[in-house]
């Protein structure tokens, strides 16, 4: 426990002078930013710091909202950064996807869940339980567990702009609509393999109704098919999806907000749609999302009210404390999914033995000691190959008794690690280069050098290299690494169920599988799997039948012991090695009334029709 504990106030101390440095490089780009920055009064009005926890407001009822009025902050908070296209439809970027809520829809979308208080803070759980209709009127009838029945809402029309408004068929969105959008989503998007896997068919049968038929049962349907905000499918007009320039630049659709602006380095900018289905929903003139991701901008705009809210990092979470007094603070379980991957094909990560050893190198608790400030999770934990879901995911650190003899692959052992590395031909170590990309903020950062400089003291040897974004979404995140080479980074920013990460980041028949090499672009038929020989998920029978397995079975409590099972595999075969699980933490400004936080990347959707401003 004692070097733990060093090693924990050896990185509080090196990431807090780290934090001094940048503090005297401030940015501004935009959306009042500048303002605040360039004055010298940008701390006017705010409290003393005290070091004391900050007031809990309870989450206020909906009687009698304000409407009007503008809500600003970050995109993403401290992730923030300018999306390279706006196609949803078409596109792997987190960038993308976030906005996409704001002026898309999806056939259903979820209720978004009551917090518990921990820490006299609400922490909001991952959970997507609770579905509720949004481009369809209700939840769908289901016949079988494999058809399901849609009734477009009567009252969906897309945005009044053009060249939709021109439209001859008028602008109330049919089941063709979201047919043609959904053809779209099946032939392009690299989000397509649950898709093209569980899906057998598409057909209107009217006007206003589709039925959508599955392959077999399929138990998270609506999480994964009908209401995923990580990569679609979205409701878009044909006349959008045919313009490539509409498609990247001017989306339009029939979501709460129009999309009236992008400005590069600078600002994404909606207005309300007063044709929304849920009028007088949403409350908000306009939504107006800073694209800057520096946390010194963010929390000086914050304390100067020129921002409303931000998504904030849970390294910085105290100072949010003491510097935002008045604040209204929700945090909650990381659900971002993310770690270590590889390219099986190449040397030294095609040997399980040098996985393992890096996950046993890997010191966990102290990581979360050093760098989670909010501890909504309570500390010590890291993430399995599993999110943090409510009910789904099985604590290796915490728990280590219900996880099974494979809780030690998450167990710090630096001689066990080195023993490994020796048996696999490594006895001095490995020299390696770790890619990443500095997009994803300082929060993601501060883990990513951790993870490494943990893991030396058994031997990795890391030289991290920061790739430019596009580059590295377009190579790294597919697994397209050379010899002695790994990717560290966040992989899945929104998952709405196990199945999303178990397909879309582990499986040869998803389409953008996070390991190389890649192959066949269109993923590998399920036919021809498992491949003998194949050191990676390719050539797991088991796994592979086992993941299978937990995505048809329909009853919920066998269902989560399938999952628990799998994460108890994927512990030994440390197919990726998960980091670990750091809060989520999000502020908002005492007069940001009726927050219904929710989870993933549909805040757009589900929380800010809600919101009304009282200032």
């Amino acid at each position: 426990m004692a070097s733990s504990e060093y090693w924990s106030r050896f990185w509080r101390t090196q990431i807090s002078r780290r934090r001094l440095l940048k503090g005297s490089a401030l940015g501004a780009s935009g959306l009042a930013v500048a303002g605040v920055m360039g004055c010298g009064d940008d701390d006017d009005g705010a409290a003393t710091p005290t070091g004391t926890a900050a007031t809990v407001t309870a989450t206020p009822t909906e009687a009698q909202p304000k409407l009007g009025g503008t809500i600003r902050g970050p995109l993403v908070g401290t992730s923030t950064g300018t999306p390279p296209s706006l196609d949803a439809q078409r596109q792997l970027t987190f960038l993308a996807q976030i906005p996409a809520a704001y002026h898309y829809n999806r056939l259903v979308k979820f209720v978004p869940p009551t917090p518990t208080m921990v820490n006299g803070i609400p922490s909001v759980p991952i959970d997507f339980s609770v579905v509720e209709g949004d481009a369809a009127e209700d939840v769908p009838e289901v016949v079988d567990g494999a058809t399901f029945n849609f009734k477009i809402r009567d009252n969906l029309n897309f945005h009044d702009v053009e060249p939709v408004s021109s439209r001859a068929a008028g602008l109330s969105v049919t089941a063709d609509d979201v047919k043609a959008a959904f053809d779209v989503f099946a032939a392009e998007s690299p989000n397509r393999g649950n898709w093209l896997t569980q899906v057998e068919s598409v057909t209107v049968t009217g006007d206003k109704t589709l039925s959508i038929q599955l392959r077999g049962p399929f138990a998270p349907a609506f999480q994964v098919l009908f209401g995923n905000s990580d990569g679609g499918p979205w409701v878009v007009p044909p006349e959008v999806l045919e313009d490539e320039d509409l498609s990247n630049n001017k989306p339009i659709g029939a979501g709460p907000f129009i999309f009236e602006s992008l400005t590069p380095d600078e600002s994404i900018v909606w207005r309300k749609n007063p044709d929304y289905y849920d009028s007088p929903k949403p409350y908000l003139d306009g939504v107006e999302t800073a694209l800057t991701g520096d946390p010194e901008v963010i929390l000086q705009n914050i304390k100067a009210g020129t921002f409303d809210s931000a998504l904030w990092t849970a390294t910085l979470w105290n100072r949010a404390l003491d510097e935002v007094p008045d604040g209204q603070f929700f945090t909650g379980p990381e659900h971002v999914w993310g770690g270590a991957y590889f390219n099986f094909a190449e040397a030294p990560f095609n040997d399980k033995r040098v996985r393992q050893a890096l996950s046993m190198a890997i010191d966990r608790p102290a990581i979360l000691q050093a760098l989670d400030e909010p501890g909504a999770v309570g500390g010590g934990s890291g993430l399995t190959h599993v999110s943090q879901y409510a009910d789904f995911w099985l604590d290796p650190i915490n728990d280590a008794a219900k996880f099974g003899a494979n809780a030690k692959y998450y167990q710090r052992d630096v001689d066990a690690a080195k023993e490994l590395l020796a048996l696999a031909g490594y006895e001095n170590g490995i020299d390696l280069t770790a890619t990443t990309s500095v997009v994803y903020g300082p929060g993601f950062g501060d883990q990513m050098q951790a993870f490494g400089a943990s893991a030396a003291d058994a031997g990795f040897r890391m030289e991290f290299n920061n790739q430019e974004y596009g580059a590295y979404i377009s190579t790294t995140f597919f697994g397209n690494l050379p010899e002695n080479a790994l990717g560290i980074a966040p992989l899945m920013g929104s998952p709405m169920d196990s199945h999303n990460i178990f397909f879309t980041i582990f499986h040869p028949s998803s389409a953008r599988h996070n390991f190389g090499p890649q192959g066949d672009p269109h993923g590998i038929p399920a036919d021809q799997l498992p491949i003998a020989g194949d050191p990676g998920p390719s050539g797991d029978a088991d796994l592979l039948a086992a993941w299978n397995a937990q995505a048809a079975e329909l009853d919920t409590d066998a269902r989560i012991e399938k999952v628990h099972d799998i994460q108890r595999m994927m512990a030994e075969s440390m197919y990726f090695v998960p980091w670990t699980g750091t809060s989520t933490a999000t502020i908002f400004r005492p007069w940001v009334k009726n927050i219904r936080m929710s989870r993933g990347y549909a805040y757009g959707a589900e929380t800010l029709p809600h919101i009304w401003l009282d200032r």
